[in-house]
């Protein structure tokens, strides 16, 4: 006879989020990470999402950052206008 399997999934599932509720209510910070919007505003961080100071504009970081970017915008705008000229002009398809 078959084993359904479907209310032992449903139990995990419930004490899943009953353990996840638990943990939220004992503390509000765990491992410097905040678990409530109001927790991030009220810190003393002035509404950042991780620790740090503002990226300097001409760091070695900013300027990789801004090359990624750049990358990016050149193989999501450049590559499907070679469309044209790749498959109707130089393979004449």
């Amino acid at each position: 006879m078959p084993i359904n399997n479907d209310n032992h999934v449903e139990l995990q599932e419930r004490i899943s989020a009953i353990h996840s509720n638990t943990l939220l209510n004992d503390d509000k910070q765990q491992d410097g990470v905040y678990k409530s919007l109001d927790d991030l505003e009220s810190a003393d961080n002035d509404g950042a999402l991780v620790e740090g100071g503002a990226l300097d504009l001409f760091s070695r970081e900013a300027a990789g950052l801004f090359m990624q970017y750049a990358a990016i915008g050149v193989i999501y705008g450049m590559i499907p206008a070679l469309k044209y000229p790749v498959f109707n002009v130089y393979l004449n398809l």
